[in-house]
Formats: C-alpha cells, structure tokens, sequence
C-alpha cells in the first residue's frame, strides 16, 4: 500500500474497547461537573428541543398577539410559564434522595411518544380539524413534561407540574369555544354601563337607531360616529388578567378563598377599566378630534389602562392577607430544614447519565419538528387561531378554471339527520372552454351538506349510507385534499351496473362568529375506456387497500380518482381565495367615510 506524507493508506478503525472508555471518561467528566453546570447544558437541551419541536406552533402564537381578540393574550402564556418555572426552581421542603432514572423513562417516554403521536398520526385521522382545534398546542405541554422526566427526572417534573399545566391556557380551542357564548352578553352589558356613564360624562351621546353599539362624538360642531364592537366589550381584558391572575395565585400564599376572590375582583376591576378607556377615548375625540381618538390613542390605551389594571390589582393582594412568594423560597436556608445533598455540592447528580436521555429527546424532536414544520398547509384553511378562513359554499360558490356549476336539486328530508339548520344542495359542475387544466367529457356531480354539528358526520358516513342502501363499495383509499384537509377516494356500483368513483372531504367554515362544516362528496362516472381525462402531472393517489392496478382494468378507476382530487384540490383554494378576496372587499368597504369608526374592530384605523 502507498502512503502521502507518512500517513497509512486508511485510517485505523477505533476499537469497540476505546470507545467505550471514552464513553467512561465523558460520564466521568458529567458526574464530576458542577450543578450549575450540569444544569445548563440541561435547560440548553431542553429549550432547544421545544423550539425545533414546537417552532411553527411557537411561532403562530406570537402572530395571535396581533389580533384585536381575547386570543391575543394567549401569546403571552409560554413566557409566564417560564416565569413559573423560575419560581418553582427550588423544591418547597426538603425532597428524599430517590434517583430512579428507570421511573424517569418509565414517565417520559410515555409523554413523549404520546406528543408525536397526537402531531404526527391525528392529522391524517382529523383532517382540517387538527388545526381548528389545535391540537399541537395541546400536546405541547405533554411533550414539555416528558422532557423534564427524562432530562431532570421525575421529581423536577412533579415541583414543576403547576408551570406545565399553565401551558395548557395556550391552547386558544377552549376560548373560541366558550368565549363565543358570553362574547354578546359581554358586549350588551358593556354597552348598558356606558350609557350609563354618558349620562354623568356626557362626552358621546347613543344612536338610538339599530343595535346600540353606535354614539355620536361632537368635535367643534361636527358629529362623528364610532362603534363599540364585541372587540372592545371588556373580554380582551378580562381574559389577559384571568392568565396573569392564575400565575399570580400560583406564586401567592394565603388560603383558596382569597385567592379565588381576588381573581373575581381583578375581573370585574378590569372590566371598569375598560370604561372608563372607552370613556376617554370618546372625552378625547370630543376635544381634539377623531384622527387623535382613533388612530393615536385608541391603538396604545388599551395595553396601557391594562397594565395599570394589573398592577393596581398586584397591590391589593397584600392588604388582602396574602403573600406573594412561595413558602420555598425562604425555607432553602432556614435552620431545620434538610438541604438535599445535591444542592449543597456536587453529590451525585438526579441524572447520572445524560446521553442516553439527549438521544432520545434529539430522535423525537427531529420527529416532532419535521410534523410542526407540515402544519404550514394548515394556513390556507384556517389562520392561527384555528379559525377557519373558508366561505360556506352555499353562501360563496367557486369552480375550477374552465368550469361552471348550478344547482341541480336540494334535499330537505335529510335535516333529521343534519341538523334541522343544515342544507344539502346538490351541484353539477359542467366543462366551459376546454375545461382548464382539468379536461373530462362527463360533468362531475357534488353533494354540499353544510351543518352546524361536526358529529353528525360520523354518525351518517358516506361509506355507511352507501352500503345501508345495498351499492357495493371497493376500495378505499385515503388523499390529500390540499391545506392539511384529508378526504377518502371510493368506488360504488349501483342499479343499472352503473359504476362511480367518489372523492368527499369535510372542511371547517365561516359562519359569522361561529364554526359550520360542509361535507363535500364529488362523483365520476367511470365510464369504459375512460371519460377523455386530462390530470395534470403533480397529482398522487395513495390507495390503502393496495389493489388498485394502474395498468390493469382499474387503470381507469385510477385516472378518475386522480382526476376528482385534483378537482377537489382546485375546489378549495379556489374558496380559501375568493375568502381572501372577499375580505380584501370587505376592508376596502370599511374606508367609506361616511360610516363610524369601530372601537375594538382588528382594524383599528379603517373606517367601517
């Protein structure tokens, strides 16, 4: 063998032995590391698996606190949870000297594997869903959890259980559920306490005319108009303190009834303080006008009487016979109180093995990160909230490029089934001008059920009511539809040997305030040798059943389910842009000059 400078020709291949005594010197050299030390290359871990994890997810929390909505204060949540942890670094009492890193693992992987498989299995089982529920910020607290039983161990985890909890009040599905209940009376009640209070400080006067949520603002003789929306009833407010005040009661000592009172009271304070902004925004308009009132002040007063708000309510906990601070914090040094041998030196460390616990955080973040950075497609169905961004269908109908519909019939026996508030309208979209992209010589058919229960559609499947009718199915298969949707392809065959395929999907809705689904259910004729199809090429079918044969006599069951998803795929984004341009619309409507400033509305200088 020839050697370049004296070098061997191959390098040598280190020995089964050496590296395990480098494995050796490297726990050595963990065990012997400072605590503080330790500590830090722990945390380091630790946060940097949730932000490769939980990036996107992170991430859509911030853009929420740019919304005018209660779900604004939900951003703030993982930053008081830290503070949280902060405070509950130090145990309260004295804990045994337990380091059963068995248990350790016998608790964390659990969590862990529990967090991939909610964000990495339940998309494709939830659909759309997934993303209006949010469901990867609610496995975030439990991924969070099994990183501390891993890389801390299990005693850490349980004095740190109240900062993970708090992680749970990131997830925005409960308030846009619960809060959309008592959003209206929030809204009238804030409006009947203002009328009152125009009655003392008569600075606005109420438009009798409509709703009640409009008041004349006289500047220099000339009146103007601004509204008071749901936006600007108090909820914003209450909803921040109520995540500030259960932080607050985590880290205060006194008994649960204080507390709970104090949390009642900051409520109500809160609301009060959201008068008297509305108070001044309108005094404001009256002396110097409306550009003043609305786009100087109205944007930067609500965070500032917030604070204030707050801290008000910080000094009352005291003359309320409280403390803030935990008993634990004092107790560290105090005489007769044991100090765990790690704490007071370096001891044997809670963890003496690092490695195998980095390891199987790193394989589950790379896991997790690589599913959170797939819920982007999310984004062209429903914004950060969760909140779905298409139209109904029935209320904003669209088609493909080169295609054209009409409603052929609507079915009104079914709302037994739906719901009595549900419609199903049946559509037939026919080619015009060549038919785009997506070229067929048959028109395709599609069922619409629109509802406002998510649950009926589990209850009267498509596969179900095919079958309970005696037409025979064969195989199923599951397909992206686009924007995280999942939809499922099927073949059915009928009276007269008719055969069709069918692609449906459930999407989430905009219905006001609220949430409807439709049910979309697209048919085919599979037609001999075909319906004159034209796919286009970047269109994949995923067959489950794995007896779909491409070249064989299923070619043409292939080509049409290919054919009804790119359908589909064409049928949503077109919707999710005539949502998009219908908004745009609707933005542009609210520069008319001529009607009132929204007070609380998410665009604070448009005029509406």
């Amino acid at each position: 063998m020839t050697q370049v400078l004296g070098l061997p020709a191959t390098p040598p291949v280190p020995s089964w032995g050496s590296l395990r005594a480098q494995r050796d010197r490297w726990r050595l050299r963990w065990s012997e590391a400072q605590p503080r030390t330790r500590t830090a290359i722990q945390l380091s871990v630790m946060f940097g698996a949730v932000l490769v994890a939980y990036g996107y997810s992170l991430l859509t929390l911030l853009q929420n606190a740019e919304m005018q909505t209660p779900l604004a204060y939900i951003s703030l949540v993982p930053a008081i949870s830290l503070a949280l942890a902060v405070a509950y670094a130090r145990p309260e009492r004295a804990e045994p000297a337990i380091h059963d890193r068995q248990l350790d693992y016998i608790v964390g992987v659990p969590l862990i594997a529990t967090a991939m498989a909610m964000n990495m299995l339940l998309p494709g089982k939830l659909s759309a869903m997934f993303w209006v529920w949010r469901i990867d910020l609610l496995s975030l607290p439990v991924f969070v959890a099994g990183l501390l039983a891993v890389l801390f161990g299990v005693r850490v985890l349980w004095r740190q259980k109240f900062a993970i909890g708090y992680l749970l009040l990131a997830w925005p599905w409960p308030y846009s559920t619960v809060l959309l209940r008592v959003l209206d009376a929030s809204t009238n009640t804030t409006l009947a306490g203002l009328r009152m209070v125009l009655r003392v400080v008569p600075v606005a006067k109420p438009v009798l005319s409509g709703d009640g949520s409009l008041f004349d603002v006289i500047h220099n003789g000339r009146a103007f108009p601004i509204s008071v929306v749901s936006a600007c009833s108090g909820i914003n407010g209450i909803v921040g303190f109520l995540l500030v005040g259960v932080a607050f009661v985590g880290v205060v000592r006194g008994p649960w009834i204080r507390k709970l009172a104090w949390l009642a009271m900051g409520m109500l304070f809160l609301w009060l303080v959201n008068l008297g902004r509305l108070v001044l925004i309108f005094w404001a308009g009256k002396m110097w006008g409306e550009s003043l009132a609305i786009n100087i002040l109205h944007p930067v007063v609500g965070l500032v009487t917030f604070t204030i708000g707050v801290v008000i309510m910080s000094m009352v906990i005291r003359p309320m016979g409280m403390v803030i601070g935990r008993s634990g914090s004092e107790s560290s040094g105090a005489p007769g109180v044991e100090v765990p041998e790690r704490s007071r030196g370096r001891g044997n460390p809670a963890v003496p093995k690092v490695f195998a616990a980095v390891a199987v955080v790193a394989v589950a973040t790379l896991a997790l990160g690589a599913a959170d950075f797939g819920l982007r497609s999310y984004n062209l169905v429903a914004n950060a909230a969760g909140e779905p961004k298409l139209l109904a269908f029935r209320a904003s109908p669209t088609a493909p490029p080169g295609w054209r519909y009409r409603i052929s019939n609507q079915y009104d026996w079914a709302k037994p089934l739906f719901g009595d508030d549900s419609t199903w309208l049946r559509y037939i979209f026919v080619p015009s001008g060549g038919g785009g992209d997506l070229r067929s010589s048959y028109g395709v058919t599609a069922d619409i059920i629109d509802t406002s229960d998510l649950q009926t559609f589990s209850a009267y499947g498509v596969e179900d009511c095919y079958q309970f009718h005696g037409y025979s199915l064969r195989d199923v298969a599951q397909v992206e539809i686009g924007g995280g949707i999942t939809g499922q392809t099927l073949s059915f065959s009928g009276a007269g040997q008719q055969s069709w395929s069918v692609v449906y999907w459930i999407a989430p809705v905009k219905a006001g305030q609220g949430i409807r689904y439709e049910r979309f259910v697209l048919y085919l004729l599979n037609a001999p040798g075909g319906a004159g199809i034209h796919v286009p090429r970047d269109v994949h079918i995923t067959n489950l059943a794995g007896s779909l044969d491409r070249t064989g006599p299923d070619a043409v069951l292939v080509q049409n389910r290919a054919f009804l998803v790119a359908f589909a795929h064409e049928l949503v984004v077109n919707q999710s842009l005539k949502a998009s341009v219908d908004g745009g619309r609707l933005a542009l409507s609210k520069a008319d000059t001529t009607r009132p400033r929204l007070v609380g509305s998410s665009t604070l200088a448009a005029r509406s």
